[in-house]
């Protein structure tokens, strides 16, 4: 597919210029020298700079002390002093990635936690994604939490949001249809608090009980708080499919008069063309000029990843719903989910990740059981088991991988059984810059690292720039591959050669006992 970057490029030129974290010099690169009478923790040499701002490459090098960047642009090797040298000659060197929507708890995984993520080059992750959030509890609160993964460790960086579905829940609202006036108080303040804290906005997964019983009002009020704050909220919309992606996109907007807004994992489930991208695009961007400050991410794969409530009509949606569904309305839901699996390409369009027939698709297991399709969806209980759902194509969902003004994410977790969990940001560069030439290297780097870092406000991330946190990449461009398939979901990607976090080269192999260096990135401190 033929993709006109410069159309992109021109209908996006002033929301590009605000991406990166901070504005780049007319050469984007520094130009004073270094300080050559010090000892340097880390000098990366001779490599081809690809800053995160989306500007031109050079050949330079990299200069760290501590866990801060202290130089960038050409120096004279001779007269630096450095404890490690690495040659990355022949190599890119950038920031290291940050992940827009990622999912897991660093607490639960011990320190090998999210190191899937330093895998393919992600050094940061933004946490507390589809209305829940690790470290909001009735037990945990938010700032218990960041303290027990600093002081547990964690393999990249962790920022997080703030869960909609967490909050409702800790205010006695729950799946209720409306929330009391003291409920949406009492949300509010565990918001305030949460943001207090150091939280960079608000989650929310509208599609899901029980975010979709939050009406305007709730929504309002919430977004009055992330926007007293400047923070963001980053929804999982009301609904993707094609026919109701735009009303969706609409309701987030009028979110976006109090606070900046970001659509997650942006999609159009059953889009066929491209064009149908493009609308959503267009929707966003004029909304921009509005003088509306909405971003989205996007991930680069074709199929979602949940359960299997997102078969199920409004009426069978809550368990005590779907139980009397099952046993007084069952003709009724099987007829329902006769349709609704049709329309979402059949039955083996639908992969069961989870239990006794993981790996196989819902047709696979019909035909194993003697069981209709809607029956086995019914017999499996209340939500069902893990579910993949093949419900995007290629030609829509490029337009939002290729735009300039649309991030990168992975929407995976270091335990979920889909590959998106292990080779997202491989297979843009393998893909998207490398095989297909569809994105310039430079565009690439920066929707995954400068771009995202200044939608969700992360301030010394994401720019290699002096003064910067130390999280950089050196890459074999073209020996990158994500490698994993449905087949091999865990393979490794490849093409990375080194992965430092916090001035720290990190080992990234499964199970490592080597030490990890991410810590909790907290708004609050500025970080």
């Amino acid at each position: 597919m033929t993709v006109n970057l410069k159309i992109f490029m021109f209908a996006s030129l002033l929301y590009i210029g605000g991406c990166a974290a901070n504005e780049p010099n007319q050469e984007n690169k520094e130009t004073n020298e270094p300080d050559y009478s010090i000892t340097y923790n880390l000098h990366i040499s001779g490599g081809t700079i690809v800053d995160g701002t989306g500007g031109a490459s050079y050949t330079g090098d990299v200069l760290v002390s501590g866990d801060k960047i202290s130089f960038v642009g050409e120096i004279d090797d001779a007269k630096i002093q450095a404890t490690e040298t690495l040659d990355a000659t022949g190599k890119v060197v950038s920031p290291g990635f940050i992940d827009a929507h990622s999912h897991g708890d660093p607490r639960l995984e011990n320190n090998d936690m999210l190191r899937n993520f330093l895998r393919q080059g992600v050094t940061t992750v933004m946490l507390g994604q589809d209305g829940e959030n690790p470290g909001y509890e009735i037990e945990t609160s938010f700032t218990d939490w960041i303290d027990q993964v600093n002081a547990q460790g964690t393999g990249p960086n962790v920022a997080t949001l703030v869960g909609h579905r967490s909050i409702r829940q800790l205010s006695g609202g729950g799946e209720k249809d409306k929330i009391t006036p003291e409920e949406q108080i009492k949300m509010e303040q565990l918001l305030v608090d949460a943001m207090k804290a150091g939280a960079y906005g608000l989650n929310t997964g509208l599609e899901y009980v029980p975010g979709r019983y939050a009406d305007s009002a709730e929504m309002e009020g919430l977004a009055k708080v992330v926007g007293a704050t400047d923070g963001i909220i980053s929804s999982h919309i009301r609904n993707e499919d094609d026919d109701k992606v735009h009303d969706s996109i609409a309701e987030l907007i009028e979110q976006g008069k109090y606070a900046r807004i970001n659509a997650s994992h942006i999609k159009v489930v059953y889009g066929k063309t491209r064009e149908q991208g493009e609308a959503v695009l267009k929707q966003i961007r004029d909304a921009r000029a509005a003088g509306i400050d909405i971003t989205a991410d996007v991930y680069p794969y074709l199929a979602s990843f949940g359960d299997m409530s997102y078969l199920y009509p409004e009426w069978a949606k809550r368990k005590f719903e779907f139980d009397d569904a099952v046993s007084n309305r069952r003709a009724e839901f099987q007829e329902f989910l006769r349709a609704k699996i049709t329309r979402r390409n059949g039955p083996g369009a639908i992969l069961v990740s989870s239990g006794e027939y993981s790996g196989k698709t819902v047709a696979e297991i019909s035909e194993i059981t003697g069981k209709a399709p809607e029956d086995v969806i019914i017999d499996y209980g209340h939500s069902g088991p893990r579910t993949a759902h093949f419900i995007m194509t290629k030609e829509t969902q490029d337009a939002f991988i290729t735009a300039p003004d649309v991030s990168i994410s992975s929407d995976g977790s270091p335990t979920m059984r889909h590959p998106r969990s292990f080779g997202s940001f491989a297979k843009i560069i393998e893909e998207y810059v490398v095989r297909d030439g569809v994105l310039s290297l430079e565009l690439a780097i920066n929707k995954m690292t400068g771009q995202t870092a200044k939608i969700f406000g992360i301030q010394t991330r994401g720019l290699l720039k002096e003064g910067f946190g130390a999280d950089i990449l050196v890459m074999d461009i073209q020996n990158v591959r994500a490698n994993t398939t449905w087949t091999d979901i865990f393979a490794e990607p490849t093409g990375f050669d080194y992965v430092i976090v916090n001035g720290q080269i990190s080992a990234t192999a499964p199970n490592s006992s080597e030490p990890t260096f991410g810590r909790v990135l907290l708004k609050t401190k500025g970080d």
